[in-house]
């Protein structure tokens, strides 16, 4: 009876401290899953591009936010969500939840913000729009833009993105890097690229980066969109026939990035003679670089150029920027007295 007496006192006792172990780890785990902070104000909070878990429930826990970094972490392990924490900025509050927290950095819903890039201008004024938007400093987005490891991931053999950053209307994550901003810009580029020249991959990356340069070209000269493959073809001719370009979108390019100075109001003939390899007027085939950024227009017009006889084209009427394209000289001269006398 002693012997059976003292099994039943062990046994109660067991399961007593069993109920007071498992009673305080369901009033921990309900703790920890509470809010810090029932009045707390929203802040903004910081998750580093490659930042793993440990270091954001860290900081969490350093902050207020949250009661318990290792709670976070427990949470994030039953939901399967470790390695699904987001980059970017978050207004977060002492306020919310543990899980509230997590789920709002797993879904990426971060502060946005929205930024343009119209089409034809140059890295230099894109890093500018990224830093008067707050989404980049313009000095590290042009670093970026001329890393020789992010480039290569590209098929970039040039010493910087520009041509491939593609002009539209974004919504990023305030907070991210330069890095992670660039990569979608180009990420973009080769998607609409695929859309339209699906081949592209078959292609060597010094003959992609002739095209962009060449749609670089035609972006800075078309006015009418439905001329921008007749303008590549003339181009194209000419490199056929080892005729120079003579493009003034390129002199207007040494002048305004080159050398500096502002806008021309129009390309004199003194223009034409500065010595420098981007003109096209004094130098045969295509400038080192892209002059600029081309759109979805410009890029579909070099990569799929239509098959023409034209060598020349010349503004016809300046308010609906038509050209006149022209298979010889004569033409194109009589074009331009045509176009004189109409002025």
């Amino acid at each position: 009876m002693k012997v059976l007496a003292a099994l039943l006192i062990f046994f109660i006792s067991v399961l007593i401290i069993f109920g007071i172990a498992a009673g305080s780890a369901w009033y921990a785990w309900g703790y920890y899953g509470q809010c810090a902070d029932p009045e707390g104000e929203t802040v903004v909070f910081t998750v580093e591009n490659g930042e793993h878990l440990p270091s954001i429930a860290a900081r969490l826990e350093e902050q207020h936010l949250i009661k318990s970094a290792l709670y976070m972490r427990i949470i994030a392990k039953l939901d399967k969500t470790e390695n699904s924490f987001k980059s970017g900025q978050y207004n977060l509050s002492a306020a919310m939840t543990p899980r509230e927290i997590q789920n709002l950095i797993v879904a990426g819903s971060g502060i946005n913000i929205k930024v343009t890039i119209p089409e034809g201008i140059t890295l230099n004024r894109i890093a500018s729009i990224l830093e008067e938007a707050d989404l980049a400093k313009a000095d590290e987005f042009i670093a970026a833009a001329h890393d020789r490891e992010l480039l290569s991931q590209y098929f970039i053999t040039a010493d910087s993105a520009q041509g491939y950053i593609f002009p539209d209307s974004y919504l990023f994550q305030k907070g991210l890097s330069a890095k992670t901003v660039l990569s979608a810009l180009l990420d973009t580029f080769y998607a609409k690229l695929n859309s339209f020249y699906p081949d592209w991959k078959n292609l060597k990356p010094e003959e992609i980066y002739s095209k962009v340069i060449l749609a670089s070209i035609v972006e800075r000269e078309y006015r009418l969109p439905q001329e921008a493959p007749l303008i590549a073809s003339v181009f194209y001719n000419r490199l056929e026939h080892n005729i120079a370009l003579s493009s003034c979108a390129t002199v207007e390019y040494i002048i305004t990035e080159v050398q500096g100075k502002k806008h021309p109001e129009y390309i004199t003939y003194d223009d034409l003679k500065i010595k420098s390899p981007y003109n096209t007027y004094l130098n045969r085939g295509l400038p080192p670089t892209p002059i600029c950024n081309p759109g979805a227009v410009s890029l579909e017009a070099a990569f799929n150029p239509p098959e023409t006889d034209y060598l020349y084209f010349l503004l016809k009427d300046p308010a609906t920027g038509e050209h006149y394209f022209s298979k010889r000289f004569s033409e194109h001269n009589n074009a331009r007295v045509l176009y004189l006398k109409k002025r």
